[in-house]
């Protein structure tokens, strides 16, 4: 009926350590599940899962060894700055304020045949101290062997964009446990790497002044990213990184940015509080508008 419903607050955000205050959570973002993602000032990633009738929740602690091991030495990892959900892939992305990229599994069977890890991988590309201030997962279709294009793309708070592509062998057997339901393929994930060898890329240019905000990608391998410079700058990822153009329009910097579903218009707002949409519906001879 369009009413918002007031369902509780989550218990395990209240006293995260005894005499700490309660957790700052920094991100979050709903899958198709209705299953809810956060992640927190505390450096851990939480699944919240609900009920038919709404009122009750399960928290998951999307957890690595080494987070649990910090915890019981009542200590914090790095917080968590921005996320990213891929259902296709069953991987959430967190950026961390010491510029790692953190990969997580959110496959059940994954996590049982590895004692409840869900730590996929870990990357930082920055080439300067920097945080990890954005990250997305960017899908390229298919390449020239009919093998999964995908890549994990991380911004920078000095401004930087780097990516680096998902093994396609590593996709190919997640997808065929999935499809076979057979827990022995979801085991062999472990000894495939997560990331292809050799394939970390600088997206070129930087963004200026500042962060790389935020970050929202469609299929056919385009991404779009904003930051501190006010710019909305796309990118066409594959066969290698080149850019499109640039939109400008705002004063200050832009917050956020979204793709609709259609992948046809950009929405995007800033710190002068304005929302901006960018149509490219209308039909064009130009490939490029066609995004």
């Amino acid at each position: 009926n369009g009413e918002l419903k007031y369902i509780g607050d989550v218990p395990s955000l209240k006293r995260p350590l005894p005499g700490a205050t309660p957790i700052l959570m920094t991100c979050l973002k709903f899958d198709s599940l209705g299953r809810l993602f956060m992640g927190g000032q505390d450096g851990f990633l939480r699944m919240v899962t609900f009920a038919d009738d709404v009122d009750e929740m399960q928290v998951t602690l999307v957890s690595s060894p080494r987070q649990q091991q910090l915890q019981q030495l009542q200590q914090l990892p790095s917080p968590v700055l921005s996320l990213d959900i891929s259902e296709e892939l069953e991987m959430v992305a967190t950026a961390h304020a010491n510029g790692n990229i953190c990969v997580h599994s959110t496959n059940q069977d994954h996590r049982n045949s590895n004692n409840n890890n869900c730590l996929l991988g870990v990357w930082n590309p920055f080439t300067a101290s920097s945080h990890a201030r954005s990250v997305a997962f960017v899908s390229g279709g298919e390449d020239e062997q009919d093998d999964p294009l995908w890549g994990i793309v991380a911004g920078g708070g000095n401004g930087e964009l780097w990516m680096q592509e998902i093994d396609p062998s590593y996709i190919l057997t997640t997808t065929s446990a999935a499809m076979t339901n057979d827990n022995r393929d979801v085991a062999a994930t472990t000894t495939i790497p997560l990331f292809k060898e050799n394939s970390i890329q600088q997206i070129e240019p930087n963004h200026q002044h500042g962060a790389v905000l935020s970050m929202a990608a469609r299929p056919g391998g385009i991404l779009v990213s904003t930051g501190h410079d006010g710019m909305l700058r796309m990118t066409q990822l594959w066969p290698t990184p080149k850019a499109l153009y640039g939109l400008g329009g705002y004063k200050v910097w832009i917050g956020n940015v979204c793709i609709d579903s259609e992948g046809k218009r950009l929405l995007s707002d800033g710190r002068d509080d304005v929302v901006v949409v960018h149509d490219f519906s209308k039909d064009t001879e130009d490939d490029i508008l066609s995004i």
